[in-house]
């Protein structure tokens, strides 16, 4: 895949064999520190993200010449190197690289956030998802709600709704070639 500026991507991948990637809760703080600490803003805007017990998603807009790939690559491999010294263990922690998927739809910027932020279905993951942050100051970027759906605001009713009738079959269709 060619990554250029200006384009935006689904970046997810899972554990082996579906295993855990995040055992405990301070795991997921782990990562959400390694992002904060990571060049982000050299590569891309972090719009929705969420972090699942086996899994994880980021919806993002690439802002530089610099490669999304190479941001997600340089924080889980710092994440992995941590996780495999707590845990006493070696090699991979996940399936595959990042997997990337091209978001070329207008009408799927939207639907990408939604099913992003409907993965947590626990108070818990909802702590480890964006939606938590959009009224914080952090990295997720909060301008994207304002230009895209009005303000976090009509966002979160937009959300209610889709909830209500949402039909991922269709989105899993699109994001995942299914």
């Amino acid at each position: 895949m060619i990554y250029e500026e200006g384009c935006y991507y689904h970046l997810y991948n899972r554990g082996c064999n579906k295993e855990l990637i995040f055992q405990k809760e301070n795991d997921y703080q782990k990562l959400i520190q390694i992002i904060k600490e990571s060049k982000i803003y050299e590569y891309l805007e972090i719009y929705a993200f969420s972090l699942m017990p086996n899994h994880y998603h980021f919806f993002v807009k690439q802002i530089s010449s610099k490669p999304v790939t190479n941001w997600i690559k340089y924080v889980f491999n710092r994440y992995v190197k941590k996780y495999n010294i707590k845990y006493d263990r070696k090699g991979t922690l996940f399936e595959s690289n990042v997997k990337v998927k091209f978001i070329d739809k207008l009408d799927y910027l939207g639907n990408i956030t939604h099913y992003i932020h409907n993965n947590p279905t626990s108070d818990f993951l909802k702590k480890y998802s964006s939606l938590n942050y959009l009224e914080k100051d952090t990295f997720v970027n909060l301008n994207f709600f304002n230009e895209f759906f009005g303000g976090i605001t009509h966002y979160l009713e937009q959300f209610e709704e889709y909830k209500k009738s949402v039909d991922n079959k269709k989105i899993e269709d699109y994001l995942f070639g299914k």
